[in-house]
């Protein structure tokens, strides 16, 4: 049995639509007996994540997802302030920590005794918020990244779309608080530690981005397929770690994996 690590965002769906026959490719790994892992660097709760696969009709299969990952560089008990989804706060908290949501505070208060400031993706930036983390960092705080990707895909009326991704805002905290972050989610040590304590070796990583699932799978030691359903098109081949498979989408790279083996 082999592992394959896949990343959602661009590979399973795309916003809140379905990758045509990723469900199907899903079902065609597992039938194979493979193991089935996503690792997404999208900082919600791994519920959240699952119930979205459950309502696409997506297999159950385990998700780990990059709030795993920052859980994972703070210390129980540790004081965090959160800039992010709220189920970023509820892992953070299942872990042993104090979580101190930014957006629960009055506007503009400042925030004492705080040992780090965690910071994932969110739908609304709030500069002043932004200016509270800002402030808690330079009162000495660390600084823990939940991922830095620049864009995350998605899907709207006018078709296919790229947005700021969480790296953006993280960009623009480093910037107003004059400290670089401890990056924890894809393709950095704290998520590949994570992934091997939990799975061990891993066989293949899947991905739509060479920086994040390419630079992933070479952490792990793991092959690498390129989707060009997300991020990356035909137009940005070659790319950097050279992929083992380059496909259309998942359903393609799973059949042309399986037809080899």
């Amino acid at each position: 049995m082999g592992t394959w690590v896949l990343d959602l965002d661009g590979v399973v769906w795309r916003g809140d639509q379905l990758v045509p026959g990723a469900a199907q490719a899903v079902d065609a790994l597992l039938h194979a007996g493979q193991r089935v892992v996503a690792c997404t660097n999208w900082a919600q709760s791994p519920a959240h994540k699952r119930a979205a696969l459950d309502r696409l009709g997506v297999t159950d299969f385990p998700v780990l997802t990059s709030a795993e990952a920052a859980a994972s560089c703070c210390r129980p008990g540790e004081r965090v302030l959160v800039l992010g989804d709220p189920t970023l706060g509820d892992v953070l908290r299942g872990t042993g920590l104090e979580v101190v949501d930014v957006f629960g505070l009055p506007d503009g208060a400042r925030i004492a005794d705080v040992d780090a400031v965690v910071v994932g993706a969110c739908s609304e930036w709030d500069r002043s918020r932004v200016g509270m983390a800002a402030d808690a960092i330079r009162s000495g705080a660390r600084f823990v990244a939940t991922n830095d990707d620049a864009t995350f895909p998605t899907s709207g009326p006018f078709g296919a779309r790229l947005l700021p991704g969480n790296g953006a805002l993280v960009a623009a905290l480093s910037v107003a608080s004059g400290v670089a972050p401890e990056v924890a989610g894809k393709p950095h040590g704290a998520m590949a530690r994570l992934i091997e304590s939990r799975f061990g070796t891993v066989d293949v990583v899947v991905g739509d981005r060479p920086d994040t699932d390419g630079g992933l799978s070479v952490e792990l030691g793991a092959k690498f397929g390129l989707v060009l359903s997300g991020i990356t098109t035909a137009a940005d081949l070659p790319v950097e770690p050279s992929p083992d498979w380059v496909a259309d989408d998942l359903a393609s790279l799973v059949a042309t994996v399986l037809s080899v083996a």
